[in-house]
């Protein structure tokens, strides 16, 4: 591999109290080890499938489960400089780490779709989460694809040994950080998540006998996450994106989705503080692999100075959208532990309960969300640009511009706010004046159903509206902001669930 020297300074008043390189050049990312988890009865995956808040019954998809121990060497960064292009050096090389994945995959490769979505497990309350999962497991069955869950973060790795000490005794984000550095666990280190992505990246693309899709053609490799996990892929596109090379100085990863990202790039180890707002490094930086950054209606207010054009140039395809009428906090359903499993884990049941006044939104973000996996392919593999969408309207002093019924105006419309049966806002109200209760709240959806005097009035009748709808539905497939099974199971739906008005 022809050697790649980053742009790199040495950085100054970014005190450590280890030895570092000044220079990272870009290297081969080495292949991990990884051990197969056998599941029974007894013990099984925290997280599985089977073990969620909507339960999912893989084996009559075609699917099967299963959950690996992957352990290597990963190094600890820090920023090297700020610019448009943020460069990284080492903090701590050749960390020991074991981590676990969890992999659902066709049974028959056959039946295999070529791709791969590798999702950094969101890990905001302490434990595992799959968001992604919950908003497109339809999606990715009927498509074949292959899911990937990644523990990135101590904390979770501490929940999982909680729920099991025997399965997940062998896991390890250790690293002993000065006095000063208070981690949480204590000294051990979230900045390990970056290498320990490329390098599960690397084992799925390679020929190893423990690759667990070695017998599968993989053809797209996509990392992604939400939330806290949005911004982890966004640190990772610009830390070490650059840095952690196939052996034909191709990325790892073939494209990124941050979806609700909403903190930009996180911190880059356990040790350094949070980027200040406006720091250059928060935003996602150009790249040789597509990017696209989702933000719900929730987190919008929040990121307006993270906004950034739209580019099909060949370094920087990159894309936003911002789903108006969505909220950034679920529900996830399939992609959340199941109450009985948080509470085996240490974890009370009752902090995940609704703490917010309102009706939770049940607006379909998940639609979206699909319709960006299937862009994506149509770039990767057809060539097709990304569809633009408008940007949710702001006012001048950065509050949402709503329309005549109190929904959002601009940003991506799915046909649901198009032709809306209520007002969804991002936001709900706390019932408690805690600050965990306001922050919740702030990021929780809530919806105000229309009566059926206004249903009448918007609308005319029940049938009308629905042909419409119909309407509206054809019309977001056209514009590929809508999958077409999609709006077949929209249509569906909305026949059975619409009042009579």
């Amino acid at each position: 591999m022809k050697t790649r020297i980053l742009p790199l300074i040495a950085a100054v008043g970014l005190a450590s109290p280890f030895p570092v390189s000044l220079a990272v050049a870009a290297e081969v990312t080495p292949t991990p080890r990884a051990v197969l988890l056998p599941a029974t009865a007894t013990n099984r995956p925290f997280l599985g499938a089977g073990a969620t808040l909507q339960p999912l019954d893989l084996a009559k998809r075609g699917y099967v489960e299963s959950e690996y121990l992957v352990s290597g060497l990963a190094n600890a960064y820090d920023w090297a400089e700020q610019g448009a292009h943020p460069a990284v050096r080492v903090r701590s090389p050749r960390v020991p780490y074991t981590t676990r994945l969890l992999l659902r995959r066709p049974v028959n490769p056959k039946h295999f779709s070529g791709r791969v979505v590798v999702e950094l497990l969101s890990a905001a309350g302490g434990y595992d989460t799959a968001p992604l999962w919950g908003l497109s497991s339809e999606h990715f069955l009927r498509h074949g694809d292959a899911w990937v869950g990644l523990t990135v973060k101590p904390a979770a790795a501490e929940t999982l040994r909680r729920f099991d000490r025997v399965r997940y005794a062998r896991l390890a984000f250790a690293l002993t950080q000065a006095p000063d550095c208070r981690t949480e666990p204590a000294n051990t280190e979230n900045g390990l998540a970056w290498d320990i992505t490329a390098q599960v990246g690397a084992l799925l693309r390679s020929s190893s006998k423990e690759n667990p899709l070695v017998d599968f053609d993989v053809q797209r490799l996509v990392a992604a996450g939400y939330a806290q996990a949005g911004g982890y892929i966004a640190t990772y596109v610009n830390a070490v994106h650059d840095v952690q090379r196939l052996g034909n100085e191709a990325p790892v990863y073939d494209a990124y989705v941050d979806a609700a990202g909403a903190i930009g790039s996180g911190p880059i180890n356990s040790c350094s503080g949070p980027l200040p707002v406006g720091d250059p490094r928060r935003v996602v930086a150009p790249r040789d692999a597509p990017v696209v950054t989702l933000m719900t209606q929730s987190d919008v207010s929040r990121t307006l100075w993270m906004r950034r054009p739209d580019s099909d140039a060949q370094d920087d395809v990159y894309r936003l959208y911002e789903i108006a009428g969505a909220p950034h906090g679920g529900p996830f359903g399939p992609g959340d532990p199941s109450l009985a499993d948080l509470k085996i884990a240490g974890i009370d049941p009752a902090e995940a309960a609704p703490v917010c006044a309102e009706p939770a939104s049940s607006f379909p973000v998940g639609l979206a969300l699909n319709a960006i996996w299937m862009q994506l392919d149509d770039l990767l593999v057809r060539g097709l640009p990304m569809t633009q969408a408008p940007r949710v309207a702001v006012t001048a002093a950065g509050q949402l511009q709503l329309d005549a019924l109190g929904n959002a105006q601009g940003g991506w419309r799915l046909p649901q706010l198009e032709l809306p049966l209520a007002v969804y806002s991002g936001a709900s109200t706390a019932r408690a004046d805690s600050p965990q209760s306001q922050g919740r709240c702030a990021l929780t959806g809530s919806m105000r159903r229309f009566d059926i005097a206004r249903l009448r009035t918007l609308y005319g009748t029940r049938a009308g509206y629905l042909k419409r709808l119909g309407v509206a539905a054809d019309a977001a497939v056209a514009a590929r902001t809508l999958e077409p099974a999609d709006a077949v199971a929209l249509k569906a739906q909305a026949a059975k669930t619409v009042p009579l008005f």
